[in-house]
């Protein structure tokens, strides 16, 4: 019989580093974008309301 080892699966990192985003200024929508993906009127693209720029701590991509 054969009694083989079974290699671990790598743990995955996940880099986190300071990020520009817009979030929706309505306290009810919980809407944000990437600075990247943001539109040029800076409208939240689920509630339509205005959005503000903010910083996060988000994974890399």
């Amino acid at each position: 019989m054969f009694y083989g080892k079974r290699a671990k699966e790598e743990a995955v990192e996940t880099i986190l580093i300071n990020t520009e985003v817009y979030s929706c200024t309505d306290d009810s929508c919980i809407g944000w974008m990437r600075k990247e993906f943001v539109t040029e009127d800076l409208l939240c693209p689920m509630c339509g309301n205005e959005m503000v720029h903010e910083i996060r701590e988000l994974p890399k991509i």
